[in-house]
């Protein structure tokens, strides 16, 4: 027989809307405590040291993206899935090119 002890949850569930465990850390605090005291990235807050981006040329730069939230019923959804499998391509692709297209056609 093997002398396991059954592993305790207490403490790692909580209700919905109770506050945040003080005691638990969080993702990125880890890191920070792991330093070493005489570190002087220790002493100084991480926002303060902006993460470092690979800088790019103008020409390889891609603009800004912002998300869009897009409802469709079931036969509509059914469709656009149908169309963009047929193309070999992905939904963005096809309503991308349906709303510029849609633009052009409306704004000349």
């Amino acid at each position: 027989m093997s002398n396991k002890h059954p592993v305790s949850l207490d403490g790692l569930i909580q209700a919905k809307g109770a506050p945040r465990p003080s005691d638990v850390p969080q993702r990125g605090e880890a890191s920070a405590q792991a330093a070493p005291a005489s570190s002087p990235a220790s002493v100084a807050p991480a926002a303060a040291a902006p993460p470092v981006v690979p800088s790019r040329t103008q020409s390889d730069a891609e603009p800004r993206t912002k998300s869009l939230t897009l409802r469709l019923s079931e036969p509509r959804y059914q469709r656009l899935r149908r169309f963009a499998f047929d193309r070999d391509a992905s939904h963005q692709e096809v309503i991308e090119a349906a709303l510029m297209a849609y633009l052009e056609r409306e704004s000349g």
